[in-house]
Formats: structure tokens, sequence, C-alpha cells
């Protein structure tokens, strides 16, 4: 901003108010601030407000299911690791409590000798690795992890099981979920096939029974076939079940 002003010797003179033109500037600054913090605001509200996947009916009666499989063998443990969501505390009761993701690491020694080690384990994937304690099973003659966060590691190639100073074996793993259908596939499958008994259960709109969707194989072996197991459960006695063809979705068999 210019101020004008006379001088007797020098006529008319103009000046600079500069202390106008930063106040200008501040405000202009502060303004340009203001838009851009509100904008990253919206940006954030819209990324919190896109919509979640909405559930089918049967669906949301899903108490366990699996989206991942891998399984090894070498000459001293078989291994399977698996991953999927289920109860956070498991009871068989027809009802759906509050569910998780897991990622179970199971190691099992062929000889009786390797059960008396403590054992780490090194799991290696396509994009990095995640290593832990095994820990010995209370039931059965196995080994187990719970393996945090896999996301970043990317497809499991290879799992080492280490006993410091005594042994270090690695075990190839292969992915049993390679050109399968999914789970969501599967429950659509089953459902077709006990649609009848699914109706004349669920006149109130809500099916009273908890639905789990496996990939399993019927002997602890990694050259067993491998079957899509899903089962309406209503309590441990009273249950619909249906074996798939995990590639095709052929019913194999079924139980009602």
């Amino acid at each position: 901003m210019f101020l004008a002003h006379k001088n007797p010797d020098k006529g008319i003179q103009y000046t600079t108010n500069h202390r106008g033109i930063n106040m200008k500037r501040k405000l202009f600054r502060t303004v340009i601030i203001t838009i851009i913090v509100i904008c990253l605001c919206l940006f954030v509200a819209c990324k919190k407000a896109e919509p979640t996947e909405e559930k089918s009916p049967l669906e949301k009666r899903v108490s366990t299911y699996h989206d991942g499989v891998y399984v090894g063998a070498n000459e001293d443990f078989t291994v399977s690791f698996i991953t999927g969501e289920s109860e956070k505390l498991i009871v068989i009761d027809g009802e759906v409590g509050e569910t998780a993701r897991f990622a179970t690491l199971t190691v099992t020694p062929l000889a009786s000798s390797l059960f008396n080690n403590t054992y780490t384990y090194l799991l290696k994937g396509e994009n990095g690795e995640k290593t832990g304690e095994l820990v010995k099973d209370v039931i059965g003659a196995s080994f187990s992890a719970e393996v945090g966060d896999i996301s970043s590691i990317g497809k499991m190639l290879t799992l080492s099981v280490v006993a410091e100073g005594i042994l270090d074996s690695e075990i190839t793993l292969t992915d049993k979920m390679t050109g399968t259908i999914g789970w969501k596939e599967a429950l659509s499958i089953a459902a077709k096939e006990f649609a009848d008994l699914i109706t004349a259960e669920s006149d109130t709109g809500n099916l009273p029974r908890e639905i789990y969707i496996k990939l399993v194989n019927a002997l602890a072996d990694e050259e067993a076939p491998f079957y899509y197991y899903v089962s309406f459960i209503k309590s441990p006695s009273d249950y619909w079940a249906i074996l798939l063809d995990p590639i095709t979705g052929e019913v194999i068999s079924k139980k009602a």
C-alpha cells in the first residue's frame, strides 16, 4: 500500500506501507493453510466412509473359515500353516461369537527324540519373513505358534524349525489353495445342496446354526487329497455336512 504525503522541498511523495502488505500476506497464508486442512479432513472422512462389503445372511452365520492352507514335510517334521477367521472362544453351540483373524503354524516331529527340544521358527515368504517360538501343545504330539500379521511377507515359501545348537531343519511349503474355489463359493454350493433344510429352519430370517468352512485332508499327510468341508452346526450331535472337490466344487459326499 502506498501513502502520499507532501514534502515542502520535494513536493508530493509516496511511501510504502510495509506493515499493511505484511498483514495481507499473513492473511493470505492463513486462508491457504485453512483450505488445505479442510481438504485433508474431507479426504480422511471420505476414506472412512467407504462402505464395507455387506455380508449375506448365511455369511453372517460363518464362525470359522480357511482362506490359506500351506503344508510341507521332510525327514524330521510335518508342517501345516492355516490362515482364516474363527471365533475367539470356540464353542460348538450353533451361535456365532466374536471372531478374529488367525494364522496358526503347527509342527509335528516324526521321531520321539525330537519332542524334548525347544524350538523357534523362521517363516519365509516372497517379500519378507516372520520368526518366533514354537510351544508344545498340551493335547497332541506337536508344537504350534500363532503368527502375527503376515500380509507383508506375501506367498509362503519355506519354514525352518530350529533347536539352537542341535537342529536347523528347513521345509518347503506347498500352497493347497492354488487353483481352488474360495470359501464363499464353497458356502454357496453347500447352501444350494441344503436349500430345503435351510428354508425350513430359517422361517424367522435367521438360521439357528453356525457354519464351518475348512480346507482339510482325511489324513495328516501332505500327499493326501484335500476337500472343502462345510458344516452347518446346531450342536455336536446335530449338524449337516458336505465335502466338496476344492477345484471343481463337485459334491463328494454329504450328511444331513
